[in-house]
Protein backbone atom coordinates (compact mmCIF):
# COMPACT_ATOMS: atom_id res chain seq x y z
CA UNK A 1 0.00 0.00 0.00
CA UNK A 2 3.02 2.34 0.49
CA UNK A 3 4.18 1.98 -3.44
CA UNK A 4 0.55 2.27 -4.55
CA UNK A 5 -0.30 5.58 -2.70
CA UNK A 6 3.44 6.58 -3.49
CA UNK A 7 2.53 5.92 -7.27
CA UNK A 8 3.78 3.05 -8.25
CA UNK A 9 1.38 1.09 -10.43
CA UNK A 10 1.16 -2.30 -9.22
CA UNK A 11 -0.57 -5.18 -9.60
CA UNK A 12 0.28 -9.15 -9.34
CA UNK A 13 0.20 -11.68 -11.49
CA UNK A 14 -0.30 -14.96 -10.65
CA UNK A 15 -0.83 -18.74 -11.38
CA UNK A 16 -3.56 -18.68 -8.50
CA UNK A 17 -7.36 -17.78 -9.19
CA UNK A 18 -8.89 -14.99 -8.66
CA UNK A 19 -10.56 -16.35 -5.75
CA UNK A 20 -7.60 -17.64 -4.13
CA UNK A 21 -5.83 -14.25 -5.10
CA UNK A 22 -8.63 -12.22 -3.53
CA UNK A 23 -8.44 -14.06 0.48
CA UNK A 24 -4.78 -13.12 0.04
CA UNK A 25 -4.81 -9.94 -0.81
CA UNK A 26 -7.11 -8.94 1.66
CA UNK A 27 -6.21 -5.01 2.54
CA UNK A 28 -3.91 -4.67 -0.61
CA UNK A 29 -5.41 -1.84 -2.08
CA UNK A 30 -4.57 -2.75 -5.83
CA UNK A 31 -6.40 -0.34 -8.53
CA UNK A 32 -5.01 -1.86 -11.45
CA UNK A 33 -6.40 -5.67 -12.94
CA UNK A 34 -4.89 -8.66 -11.86
CA UNK A 35 -3.11 -11.26 -14.13
CA UNK A 36 -4.35 -14.70 -13.21
CA UNK A 37 -3.82 -18.47 -14.16
CA UNK A 38 -0.66 -18.06 -15.42
CA UNK A 39 -1.99 -15.33 -17.83
CA UNK A 40 -5.49 -16.88 -19.26
CA UNK A 41 -7.51 -14.19 -17.54
CA UNK A 42 -7.15 -10.55 -16.40
CA UNK A 43 -9.64 -9.49 -13.81
CA UNK A 44 -10.65 -6.96 -11.84
CA UNK A 45 -10.08 -8.07 -8.43
CA UNK A 46 -13.18 -6.47 -6.59
CA UNK A 47 -15.74 -7.12 -9.21
CA UNK A 48 -13.99 -10.38 -11.00
CA UNK A 49 -14.77 -9.17 -14.20
CA UNK A 50 -12.68 -10.35 -16.46
CA UNK A 51 -11.33 -8.41 -19.01
CA UNK A 52 -9.24 -10.84 -21.51
CA UNK A 53 -10.38 -14.70 -21.26
CA UNK A 54 -7.23 -17.17 -22.73
CA UNK A 55 -9.72 -20.30 -23.46
CA UNK A 56 -8.81 -23.61 -24.91
CA UNK A 57 -10.29 -25.00 -28.32
CA UNK A 58 -13.16 -27.08 -27.76
CA UNK A 59 -11.32 -30.04 -29.82
CA UNK A 60 -8.07 -30.03 -27.67
CA UNK A 61 -9.83 -29.36 -24.14
CA UNK A 62 -11.62 -32.53 -24.83
CA UNK A 63 -9.05 -34.49 -25.90
CA UNK A 64 -7.16 -33.10 -22.14
CA UNK A 65 -10.12 -34.25 -20.25
CA UNK A 66 -10.17 -37.70 -22.01
CA UNK A 67 -6.14 -38.43 -22.07
CA UNK A 68 -5.79 -37.31 -17.96
CA UNK A 69 -8.80 -39.21 -17.23
CA UNK A 70 -7.26 -42.72 -18.95
CA UNK A 71 -4.04 -42.18 -17.09
CA UNK A 72 -6.10 -41.85 -14.20
CA UNK A 73 -5.56 -37.89 -13.21
CA UNK A 74 -8.29 -37.15 -11.94
CA UNK A 75 -9.11 -34.00 -14.41
CA UNK A 76 -9.99 -31.02 -12.96
CA UNK A 77 -11.75 -27.90 -15.31
CA UNK A 78 -11.11 -24.62 -14.76
CA UNK A 79 -13.97 -22.75 -16.86
CA UNK A 80 -15.93 -19.55 -17.45
CA UNK A 81 -20.11 -20.47 -18.24
CA UNK A 82 -20.42 -17.06 -19.72
CA UNK A 83 -21.96 -15.88 -16.27
CA UNK A 84 -19.27 -17.20 -13.32
CA UNK A 85 -16.11 -19.02 -12.93
CA UNK A 86 -16.45 -22.24 -12.45
CA UNK A 87 -14.46 -25.44 -11.72
CA UNK A 88 -15.56 -28.90 -12.19
CA UNK A 89 -14.69 -32.13 -10.74
CA UNK A 90 -15.56 -35.60 -10.63
CA UNK A 91 -16.86 -37.33 -7.45
CA UNK A 92 -14.13 -39.90 -7.05
CA UNK A 93 -11.04 -38.29 -7.32
CA UNK A 94 -7.48 -39.76 -6.77
CA UNK A 95 -5.42 -38.65 -3.62
CA UNK A 96 -3.99 -34.92 -5.64
CA UNK A 97 -7.07 -33.99 -6.87
CA UNK A 98 -8.92 -34.46 -3.85
CA UNK A 99 -6.37 -32.57 -2.21
CA UNK A 100 -6.51 -29.92 -4.94
CA UNK A 101 -10.54 -29.64 -4.13
CA UNK A 102 -10.34 -29.60 -0.70
CA UNK A 103 -7.88 -27.01 -0.16
CA UNK A 104 -10.53 -24.52 -2.27
CA UNK A 105 -13.20 -26.04 0.05
CA UNK A 106 -11.60 -24.66 2.77
CA UNK A 107 -11.49 -21.01 2.22
CA UNK A 108 -14.73 -21.38 0.70
CA UNK A 109 -14.26 -21.10 -3.05
CA UNK A 110 -17.68 -20.65 -4.34
CA UNK A 111 -16.61 -22.20 -7.92
CA UNK A 112 -16.52 -25.76 -7.61
CA UNK A 113 -19.45 -27.95 -9.15
CA UNK A 114 -20.11 -31.77 -9.29
CA UNK A 115 -19.81 -32.53 -12.57
CA UNK A 116 -19.52 -36.12 -14.24
CA UNK A 117 -19.61 -34.97 -17.57
CA UNK A 118 -16.08 -33.32 -18.04
CA UNK A 119 -15.81 -33.71 -21.57
CA UNK A 120 -19.71 -31.92 -21.94
CA UNK A 121 -17.98 -29.26 -19.87
CA UNK A 122 -15.33 -28.92 -22.46
CA UNK A 123 -17.40 -28.91 -25.08
CA UNK A 124 -19.75 -25.84 -23.79
CA UNK A 125 -17.74 -23.68 -21.35
CA UNK A 126 -14.81 -20.94 -21.94
CA UNK A 127 -11.81 -23.95 -20.40
CA UNK A 128 -9.17 -21.32 -18.96
CA UNK A 129 -7.21 -24.43 -17.40
CA UNK A 130 -8.00 -28.52 -16.87
CA UNK A 131 -5.42 -29.86 -14.30
CA UNK A 132 -4.63 -33.21 -12.87
CA UNK A 133 -2.45 -35.63 -11.22
CA UNK A 134 -0.80 -39.02 -12.19
CA UNK A 135 2.17 -40.37 -9.88
CA UNK A 136 5.70 -39.26 -10.77
CA UNK A 137 6.23 -42.80 -12.28
CA UNK A 138 3.55 -42.09 -14.65
CA UNK A 139 4.17 -38.47 -15.80
CA UNK A 140 6.45 -38.86 -18.48
CA UNK A 141 4.60 -41.22 -19.88
CA UNK A 142 1.40 -38.63 -20.45
CA UNK A 143 3.45 -36.31 -20.74
CA UNK A 144 4.69 -37.43 -24.31
CA UNK A 145 0.61 -38.40 -25.32
CA UNK A 146 -0.60 -35.05 -24.28
CA UNK A 147 2.28 -33.63 -26.32
CA UNK A 148 1.71 -35.57 -29.18
CA UNK A 149 -1.55 -35.61 -29.71
CA UNK A 150 -2.57 -32.06 -28.58
CA UNK A 151 0.44 -30.65 -31.17
CA UNK A 152 0.76 -27.22 -29.70
CA UNK A 153 -2.81 -26.50 -29.42
CA UNK A 154 -2.26 -26.19 -25.69
CA UNK A 155 0.53 -25.10 -23.33
CA UNK A 156 1.41 -27.96 -20.97
CA UNK A 157 2.92 -27.87 -17.75
CA UNK A 158 4.05 -30.46 -15.43
CA UNK A 159 6.31 -30.14 -12.12
CA UNK A 160 6.07 -33.10 -9.18
CA UNK A 161 3.74 -31.30 -6.39
CA UNK A 162 5.33 -29.73 -3.54
CA UNK A 163 2.42 -30.46 -1.52
CA UNK A 164 1.42 -33.90 -2.16
CA UNK A 165 4.72 -35.70 -2.62
CA UNK A 166 5.28 -38.62 -5.33
CA UNK A 167 2.72 -36.90 -7.48
CA UNK A 168 3.36 -35.13 -10.45
CA UNK A 169 0.38 -31.91 -11.66
CA UNK A 170 -0.23 -31.47 -15.22
CA UNK A 171 -1.70 -27.77 -16.23
CA UNK A 172 -2.75 -27.46 -20.07
CA UNK A 173 -4.09 -23.90 -21.40
CA UNK A 174 -3.87 -21.78 -24.27
CA UNK A 175 -0.90 -21.57 -25.79
CA UNK A 176 -0.69 -17.92 -24.93
CA UNK A 177 -1.66 -18.63 -21.45
CA UNK A 178 0.92 -17.24 -20.21
CA UNK A 179 2.41 -14.17 -17.86
CA UNK A 180 4.45 -12.40 -20.76
CA UNK A 181 1.44 -12.28 -23.00
CA UNK A 182 -0.78 -10.80 -20.49
CA UNK A 183 1.96 -8.23 -19.92
CA UNK A 184 1.49 -5.82 -22.75
CA UNK A 185 -2.65 -6.46 -22.81
CA UNK A 186 -2.50 -5.42 -19.44
CA UNK A 187 -0.44 -2.11 -20.37
CA UNK A 188 -2.91 -1.50 -23.07
CA UNK A 189 -6.18 -2.24 -21.08
CA UNK A 190 -5.61 0.18 -18.24
CA UNK A 191 -3.85 3.12 -20.41
CA UNK A 192 0.06 2.40 -19.46
CA UNK A 193 1.32 1.43 -22.82
CA UNK A 194 4.83 2.97 -23.18
CA UNK A 195 5.41 2.51 -18.92
CA UNK A 196 8.67 0.58 -17.64
CA UNK A 197 7.55 -2.12 -16.51
CA UNK A 198 9.22 -4.25 -13.46
CA UNK A 199 8.62 -7.52 -12.87
CA UNK A 200 9.03 -9.46 -9.42
CA UNK A 201 9.34 -13.60 -9.23
CA UNK A 202 10.55 -16.48 -8.45
CA UNK A 203 9.81 -19.68 -10.61
CA UNK A 204 9.74 -20.68 -14.11
CA UNK A 205 6.41 -19.79 -14.97
CA UNK A 206 7.71 -15.82 -14.19
CA UNK A 207 10.03 -16.33 -17.14
CA UNK A 208 7.55 -15.01 -19.93
CA UNK A 209 6.84 -11.83 -17.82
CA UNK A 210 10.34 -11.09 -16.97
CA UNK A 211 11.08 -11.21 -21.17
CA UNK A 212 8.01 -9.17 -21.56
CA UNK A 213 9.29 -6.25 -18.43
CA UNK A 214 12.21 -3.55 -18.79
CA UNK A 215 13.76 -4.98 -15.62
CA UNK A 216 12.94 -8.29 -13.61
CA UNK A 217 14.03 -8.70 -9.87
CA UNK A 218 14.07 -12.18 -8.06
CA UNK A 219 14.54 -13.25 -4.39
CA UNK A 220 17.80 -14.87 -3.89
CA UNK A 221 15.90 -18.14 -3.01
CA UNK A 222 14.45 -18.03 -6.55
CA UNK A 223 14.49 -20.87 -8.83
CA UNK A 224 18.44 -20.95 -10.52
CA UNK A 225 16.77 -20.11 -14.28
CA UNK A 226 15.03 -17.30 -12.67
CA UNK A 227 18.18 -15.90 -11.16
CA UNK A 228 19.83 -15.98 -14.43
CA UNK A 229 17.19 -14.30 -16.23
CA UNK A 230 16.60 -11.61 -13.45
CA UNK A 231 18.47 -8.01 -14.04
CA UNK A 232 18.59 -7.67 -10.07
CA UNK A 233 18.45 -9.76 -6.73
CA UNK A 234 16.67 -9.18 -4.14
CA UNK A 235 17.27 -10.88 -0.39
CA UNK A 236 15.01 -14.16 -0.25
CA UNK A 237 10.99 -14.68 0.17
CA UNK A 238 11.75 -15.49 3.88
CA UNK A 239 13.45 -11.55 4.20
CA UNK A 240 10.49 -10.27 2.57
CA UNK A 241 13.34 -9.48 0.17
CA UNK A 242 11.43 -7.65 -3.34
CA UNK A 243 9.11 -5.53 -1.45
CA UNK A 244 11.96 -3.98 0.61
CA UNK A 245 14.10 -3.75 -2.77
CA UNK A 246 10.77 -1.59 -3.76
CA UNK A 247 10.83 0.22 -1.14
CA UNK A 248 14.22 1.36 -1.06
CA UNK A 249 14.16 1.78 -5.04
CA UNK A 250 11.58 4.69 -4.67
CA UNK A 251 13.22 5.72 -2.23
CA UNK A 252 10.86 5.13 0.82
CA UNK A 253 13.15 3.74 2.93
CA UNK A 254 17.02 3.85 3.33
CA UNK A 255 19.35 1.68 1.66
Amino acid sequence: NRLINAGVHLTVASARSLQAMRALLNGVELGLPVIGLNGALISELDTGRHLLIRALESTPARASVAILAAHGASPLITSWDGTQDRVHHVKTMNAASDWWVAEKREYGDPRLRLSEDLEGVASQEDVVLITGFVPDQAAERLLEQLRAELAGAAIIHAGQHIYCTGWTEFQIQHPQADKGHAVPHLLELTGLRGSTVLACGDHLNDLGMFAAADESIAPANAHASVLAAATATAASNDEDGVIHWLLRRVGLIGT
